[in-house]
């Protein structure tokens, strides 16, 4: 008889272009290297909201909504230093929990 072993699947780490765009909803491409959500081209990042975006804002939101309150750097790119405010959300948050947020008659 043979065992069943079941890895526990770790968390995947989110690349510093991808952690710009869901804390400011901002692309940069870079001339090399760019690996967040955009296709190279389009500016906008509401056009490229998928299931792998909301996926990846749900699975890393704790740790990006600390990063945006106290202000540390969120990437180890200069170019791609984000200095978020306790007073204000994120993009994503902005984005992926409006729903949520008008359904709660606490806010």
């Amino acid at each position: 008889m043979s065992t069943v072993r079941r890895l526990k699947r770790s968390r995947r780490e989110l690349s510093a272009y991808k952690r710009h765009e869901l804390l400011t909803g901002t692309i940069l491409y870079a001339v090399r290297g760019y690996d967040g959500y955009g296709d190279g081209i389009g500016t906008d990042l509401n056009d490229f909201v998928s299931a792998e975006m909301r996926n990846d804002w749900t699975e890393h939101r704790e740790e990006l909504l600390r990063l945006w309150a106290t202000g540390e750097p969120a990437a180890s790119k200069p170019w791609l230093f984000v200095c978020g405010s306790a007073d204000t959300l994120p993009w994503a948050e902005q984005q992926f929990n409006r729903k949520l947020r008008h359904d709660d008659p606490n806010r």
